[in-house]
C-alpha cells in the first residue's frame, strides 16, 4: 500500500511498514540518532531521534511507522528541547574517559551536545590527536582533559589543538580522571592550574577544579 506522508512540508510517497526515519533519509532530511543501527539495533532506547507529529505528539522516528496523511516536523522547538533534555540525562550517566576513547575526535555524542548546547564533555573528546601525538603524552601542558569542548579543538591563536579557553568542566569524576592523566605523564598539577587561571581565575568553576584536582589529593596524603 502506497501512502502520502509529509515531512517538514515535503510530501512523499511511503510504503506500509516504513518508519519515519527511513522516509526522512530518502528526502535527505537529517534526524540525529545514537542507539539506532539498521538491522542490528532498532530498540528506540536513546530517544534522540524524536520528531513531532501534526497533533503535537513526540515519537521516535526510528521506530514509528508511517501512515497515510501523516504530518511530521523534525526540528521544532519542542523537538529540540526534548533532545537537549535527553542529552543532559545521557551525559549525567555517561562515563567520560575521552582521553583514551577510540572515538576521540569523531564522537557523535560530542557533536550532538555542541549542536544542542549541552556542556560537560572535555576538549579531549573532539581533539584529533591520539596516542603519542597527544600534547600531554609529549609532556606538554594542555587543558583538554579539564575544559569544555565545543570549538572543534582548533585554536585560533596558533593552530594547535584547543587549549580550553571556553571554561572548565566541573564534574568531579572528569577532574579526577584528568588528575590521573596529568600525574601519569609527570605534569605538575599546580602548573596546570596556573595555565587555567588565564581563562577563569576568579570564577567558582576554577575553585571547584582546584579542589578536585589538587586540594583533595593533598588531603589524601
Amino acid at each position: 500500500m502506497i501512502m502520502k506522508v509529509k515531512i517538514n512540508g515535503l510530501e512523499v510517497e511511503a510504503k506500509e511498514g516504513e518508519r519515519i526515519l527511513d522516509v526522512a533519509n530518502r528526502l535527505g532530511i537529517r534526524i540525529p540518532t545514537l542507539c539506532y543501527l539498521k538491522n542490528v539495533y532498532e530498540g528506540a532506547s536513546c530517544r534522540i531521534c524524536v520528531v513531532e507529529l501534526g497533533n503535537g505528539k513526540l515519537v521516535p522516528a526510528c521506530a514509528y511507522e508511517v501512515s497515510d496523511g501523516l504530518v511530521v516536523s523534525t526540528d521544532t522547538p519542542k523537538v529540540r528541547e526534548s533532545r537537549r533534555v535527553t542529552l543532559e540525562l545521557l551525559l549525567s550517566a555517561h562515563r567520560i574517559t575521552c582521553q583514551n576513547c577510540p572515538k576521540k575526535g569523531e564522537c557523535t555524542l560530542v557533536e550532538l551536545c555542541s549542536e544542542y548546547g549541552v556542556e560537560g564533555i572535555p576538549v579531549c573528546a573532539e581533539c584529533p590527536l591520539h596516542g603519542e601525538d597527544c600534547f600531554i603524552a609529549k609532556g606538554e601542558i594542555c587543558l583538554g582533559p579539564i575544559t569544555i569542548s565545543g570549538c572543534k579543538a582548533e585554536c585560533v591563536r596558533d593552530g594547535k589543538a584547543c587549549e580550553g579557553c571556553r571554561g572548565p568542566v566541573t564534574r568531579k569524576d572528569v577532574i579526577e580522571q584528568a588528575r590521573r592523566i596529568y600525574v601519569e605523564h609527570g605534569i605538575s598539577l599546580e602548573t596546570v592550574l596556573e595555565r587555567l587561571k588565564i581563562y577563569c581565575a576568579s570564577s567558582r568553576e576554577f575553585d571547584l577544579v582546584r579542589e578536585y584536582l589538587v586540594v583533595r589529593e593533598v588531603v589524601k596524603r
